[in-house]
């Protein structure tokens, strides 16, 4: 073969070799280094992408002003320190309370309580003290990751100028608890930074709670705000206007407070059914909810023998004795055994058939007239068998009682008394046919025995009877306003509750008996110069007996209503274990009179400047213009 012919083999290129190894160790670098960052840094990464982006803070709106009938501020809203948590991240960090406690100066059980309130919620922020002072305040703040979880915040809060005198009416406002977080839930509705606990505050939250605002805050990797990229403005709650007289509702507290006294007393206007005045006693002061009450506070606000966490003006039921002749008269005159010229004789009691019942004294022979002004329980036991008691029970129903009156702030709590019907004597008694005695029906009729009822269902009865057999269903608000307080939303108009047609002459003729009561009969102690007026007092037994003496002492009761010609007020007193009501409690229904038809009125911005605390004001004013 020939040497020209023979085939070459290529040389090889160092390019040809290096380029495909370059390539190779290039792809293998980046798919290294995608798996590092997807596999190895991945979750950090993830962690990292979400936090470090904007996202909205909410921000609560000022809470709807509260004030009276005459336009005094009884809640507002004013900027506290509030210091909030993150449940998870503290319960990762237990002793981060005891540390932001001793800065607090305060129980560390206490922020323990409202933590667990804010269980709920376990990745969010949530108060657990609200008012801390600046000092306090800056110096958690400045803490900074030394107080893991621990945020300082200055909110729009509520204020109750006067914290004892509207507790059981107002309530008090505070974040939600699993139970509110249900029941909001259930009804549909997105679950509030903070919620009205009890009474007006929880009746008309939705109203009063306005339109939370956000913040748009650009936030790092740690979380930490960078800064802020917007804001969207909240919506300040709608006014309430309530038909109660603050003047009256302080004065009448601090009396209870000052006697010493236990129980209820309520002011309706009659024509209308607003109420004036609704005092239980003893109270006890929101603020124990403000800045976290503590677990030793929480007993002994429960163990209170008391129990000043009972609203008595509507949910405590008591025989109402002597007061429920109202009734029982109402009852004779439908069965056609009312007559104000019969007599009936008292030899110290009713006795018949082996049934004994005391009366206040011997009376002899005695009419309509004087047996009301001497409360003569002969008299009225006569007149009550003569009815029977079916006639007395649909009396006592179609009057209001045995059943809630629907007040807006009653709820679960208030209490529908009880009336002895059939229905309920089988249910108590587990009996088809349960027994009842000429007995049962002579303590009927002068409110002893089975009957119950409470201050405000007494109220009722005594306004329909000072409106000649109307009475208009009992409430709180009177309207709701705009923010601004300018605009009336909506007006409450009064609604019948009950009516009882009787001739006007009998209406007539048991009004005057009630004026014949204070003028010369058992509530003798509640006359007021210069004006006439009528009322009827009560003594009801119970089992409870004064531990310090051997005698048991009744409740005492006083209804009443004024002036007599054109009633303007109708009063209701209940005193638990005092004695007479001639003797304790009729002196306060006269107070509870005289200081609302003739003490002097102050003006509504002087009474509410008296009590603004030092320097809120122009706090208070820049918030309500929100």
């Amino acid at each position: 073969m020939s040497v020209i012919n023979t085939p070459r083999k290529p040389d090889l290129d160092v390019r040809m070799v290096a380029f495909p190894a370059v390539m190779i160790l290039a792809l293998g670098v980046l798919f290294f280094r995608l798996w590092y960052f997807q596999v190895v840094e991945g979750p950090s990464l993830v962690e990292r992408a979400e936090a470090s982006r904007v996202v909205p803070m909410t921000k609560p709106a000022p809470r709807g002003l509260i004030v009276d009938r005459n336009g005094e501020r009884i809640a507002t809203v004013r900027p506290e320190i509030v210091i909030t948590a993150v449940p998870n991240v503290v319960k990762k960090n237990p002793w981060v309370l005891d540390k932001v406690a001793s800065i607090l100066n305060v129980e560390v059980d206490k922020l323990e309580r409202k933590l667990k309130d804010a269980a709920w919620k376990p990745y969010l922020p949530s108060p657990i003290y609200v008012g801390a002072t600046i000092e306090s305040g800056t110096k958690i703040a400045e803490s900074g990751q030394d107080l893991p979880g621990i945020s300082v915040e200055t909110e729009p809060m509520r204020y109750y100028p006067d914290s004892t005198s509207f507790t059981h009416v107002l309530g008090y406002v505070w974040v939600p608890t699993d139970q509110d977080v249900k029941r909001i839930t259930k009804e549909g509705r997105a679950v509030p930074d903070y919620v009205g606990k009890m009474g007006i505050e929880r009746a008309y939250n939705d109203d009063l709670m306005g339109s939370p605002g956000a913040e748009k805050v650009a936030i790092d990797a740690q979380r930490h705000p960078i800064r802020i990229e917007g804001r969207d403005a909240a919506t300040p709650g709608n006014q309430l206007q309530l038909t109660l007289d603050a003047g009256l509702q302080e004065y009448m507290t601090q009396l209870f407070k000052e006697k010493k006294y236990v129980g209820g007393a309520v002011a309706i206007d009659p024509k209308t059914g607003e109420i004036l005045c609704l005092v239980s006693s003893p109270t006890f002061d929101q603020k124990l909810f403000k800045g976290g009450i503590s677990d030793e506070e929480w007993k002994q606000l429960n163990d209170d023998p008391n129990k000043p966490q009972v609203d008595r003006a509507i949910a405590g039921v008591y025989a109402p004795g002597s007061t429920f002749k109202l009734v029982t008269c109402v009852a004779a005159q439908r069965a056609g055994k009312f007559d104000p010229n019969t007599s009936y004789f008292c030899p110290g009691g009713f006795y018949r058939h082996g049934v004994h019942l005391k009366c206040l004294g011997h009376h002899g022979a005695i009419s309509f007239q004087t047996a009301m002004e001497k409360s003569c329980n002969t008299y009225f036991c006569n007149m009550g068998v003569a009815v029977g008691e079916d006639g007395l029970r649909q009396a006592a129903l179609d009057m209001g009682l045995g059943q809630r009156t629907g007040l807006e702030i009653g709820g679960g709590t208030e209490s529908a008394g009880v009336v002895p019907t059939v229905k309920w004597l089988q249910k108590v008694s587990h009996k088809k046919n349960p027994p009842w005695y000429l007995g049962d029906t002579a303590n009927f009729s002068v409110g002893q025995g089975y009957m119950a009822t409470t201050p405000l269902q007494m109220a009722n009865v005594m306004a329909l009877v000072a409106n000649n057999g109307t009475s208009y269903k009992p409430h709180l608000v009177k309207c709701e306003k705009d923010p601004d307080g300018k605009r009336v939303i909506k007006q409450f108009e009064p609604e019948i509750a009950h009516q009882v047609d009787l001739p006007a002459p009998f209406w007539a003729t048991v009004k005057q008996s009630l004026v014949g009561v204070v003028e010369r009969g058992t509530a003798v102690s509640g006359k007021i110069p210069n004006l006439t007026w009528g009322g009827k007092t009560g003594s009801a037994e119970h089992k409870v007996k004064d531990k310090a003496k051997s005698e048991t002492k009744t409740h005492a009761w006083f209804v009443g209503f004024a002036p007599a010609d054109d009633p303007k007020i109708v009063v209701c007193v209940l005193l638990e274990d005092v004695g007479h009501g001639g003797e304790y409690a009729a002196p306060v229904g006269k107070d509870l009179v005289q200081h609302y038809l003739m003490a002097p009125k102050k003006s509504a911005a002087s009474l509410s400047a008296a009590k603004a605390p030092a320097g809120s004001p122009a706090v208070e004013s820049s918030l309500d213009k929100n």
